[in-house]
């Protein structure tokens, strides 16, 4: 059979424009991707340069990071507003701290003061990844003790937004909020195998954590020392070695949709800011409460809500429980508030049945349904 003369010229003709096409267009996505980049930091430069040369004029600065590995050796520390530090994807591009070093890996805000001496606003972090030191020996950094060796630190921040990160192997908690932190939002991310929680909120203002998953921690997943104000909706909150959330003087936030699952104790463990721990004391009209709980699902947790009050801080005063559960499912995560009888009920499900009768029509009602 003889070969098509014109067939062959036209795929002589095609094939290099083709080529040509492809190349010209995996060029021009890079450079769309780089294009907003005010600085591009490649593996082996240092960031913390980077950071201390943007200029001092306000202005918005983005600083992107390109394919790789940053390894480091000490923190990186962010004190200037209006920044974006943007990877290429949560596993393409990871800062990764040093074996064996105890310290954070990035900090927004003043590290070097124990009280910051200025709030840091409109910074965003989104498309990388971040490994702390995993098991370094200190929780927190030697020469700094009141800095906790967390893998992302965000210390009196506004308006912060921690977006698409994976999260992982921290000595302390993966990601802390701290000192009255307010308008921050956590997205989309992965945080998992920190040493103590996943995501630590510590005196937080109004707080967005949505459609993360939160996993295999060696304390909770979410970890509250006074919030209000906030939403946590939508995260997979699971195998985590003590709580799902512990929520400490937690008042007013709205927990939605998510599947709280495998938790060691607790899926939601409800009491208050501890101010003695040996016995456990809790500070006065300290628990947490204006809490509403909706379409979460527990799964096989050792408890579905824990509730723990004490003398000075309990619910024995409010005319109703000042904590809700609203169309909330259990399965196999039976619910435990004990003392009610002194200290009052601290959790209404539905608005009145009592404790034991919703866990087991909805443990009942699950079961049957799957």
């Amino acid at each position: 059979m003889r070969a098509n003369p014109v067939r062959a010229f036209r795929l002589r003709t095609i094939q290099p424009l083709l080529a040509t096409l492809l190349v010209t267009a995996v060029l021009a996505s890079s450079a769309h991707a780089e294009g907003d980049c005010d600085r591009l930091v490649r593996a082996g430069d240092s960031l913390q340069a980077a950071f201390d040369g943007l200029p001092d004029d306000g202005s918005h600065q983005t600083v992107c990071l390109t394919d790789g590995t940053f390894q480091l050796t000490d923190m990186v520390t962010l004190t200037r507003d209006n920044v974006t530090l943007r990877g290429r994807g949560l596993n393409d591009s990871v800062l990764q701290m040093a074996e064996g070093v105890s310290s954070p890996v990035l900090v927004l805000g003043d590290a070097y003061h124990q009280q910051p001496q200025q709030p840091i606003r409109n910074v965003t972090v989104e498309e990388l990844g971040i490994e702390g030191g995993g098991q370094t020996p200190n929780e927190f950094r030697p020469d700094l003790p009141y800095l906790s060796n967390s893998a992302l630190v965000v210390r009196q921040g506004e308006g912060i937004l921690l977006r698409n990160l994976n999260v992982q192997d921290c000595r302390s908690a993966c990601l802390l909020t701290e000192y009255h932190s307010r308008d921050v939002t956590i997205e989309g991310s992965h945080v998992s195998r920190a040493q103590w929680d996943g995501i630590s909120l510590n005196r937080a203002g109004p707080t967005r954590i949505h459609g993360n998953t939160i996993e295999d921690n060696v304390a909770a997943g979410i970890t509250v020392e006074y919030l209000e104000g906030s939403e946590i909706s939508n995260n997979v909150i699971a195998n985590n070695g003590s709580h799902g959330l512990y929520l400490a003087d937690a008042e007013n936030n709205r927990f939605a949709g998510n599947l709280i699952r495998d938790n060691h104790l607790a899926g939601v463990f409800l009491t208050c800011s501890v101010r003695d721990r040996n016995p456990v004391l809790c500070w006065e009209d300290s628990f947490s409460r204006g809490n509403e709980f909706v379409d979460n699902r527990f799964e096989h947790n050792h408890f579905g809500y824990q509730v723990a009050v004490d003398s000075a801080a309990n619910c024995k005063d409010f005319d109703n429980p000042p904590n809700v559960s609203r169309g909330d499912a259990f399965v196999d995560s039976p619910n435990e508030e004990p003392d009610w009888g002194t200290y009052g009920r601290c959790l209404a499900y539905d608005g009145s049945e009592t404790l034991e009768h919703i866990s087991r029509r909805d443990t009942r009602g699950s079961a049957a349904g799957q």
